[in-house]
């Protein structure tokens, strides 16, 4: 059965490709997760990270700082494939959307998924904004009143 994905997910991990290939990398990974969902709209997410007063532009560019950059393009053509971690993190959040009994996976399934590592890039930078990772995360938790598109 293949899980169901919102229509902002999707989006998000399109996204998220465009993050790799701008960074010349063979492959999609957590981060280029991360930069795409921080990058992201008018979804739960970035509700969730607005309500947070998370600062979106220096936690991508601390993520930014420290991610590799490769001098020529990748050879593959179409789609990158996924790292085993990125694939983890979406199998993760496959199982949070139904531990959770929501009827698909959301930005903000999706982002909880990527927290649940503690020592990442992501989590430092978002530390090293000010913002607090335990109150993201609890927020994150919440079942928001309005589905995500």
């Amino acid at each position: 059965m293949q899980p169901q994905l919102t229509e902002s997910v999707r989006k998000a991990l399109d996204q998220a490709q465009a993050e790799a290939r701008a960074l010349n990398q063979e492959f999609v990974g957590t981060e280029h997760m991360v930069l795409a969902l921080l990058k992201s709209h008018g979804c739960q997410v970035s509700r969730v990270l607005n309500m947070q007063h998370v600062d979106r532009e220096a936690v991508r560019s601390d993520m930014l700082a420290v991610m590799p950059y490769s001098e020529t393009a990748p050879v593959v053509t179409g789609a990158l494939p996924m790292s085993p971690k990125a694939q983890r993190a979406i199998n993760s959040a496959i199982v949070l959307s139904r531990s959770m009994h929501e009827p698909k996976v959301s930005t903000r399934i999706l982002l909880l998924a990527l927290l649940e590592e503690k020592s990442t890039a992501f989590v430092t930078a978002l530390r090293q904004s000010g913002a607090d990772v335990d109150a993201l995360i609890a927020a994150l938790s919440e079942k928001p009143t309005e589905p995500e598109p």
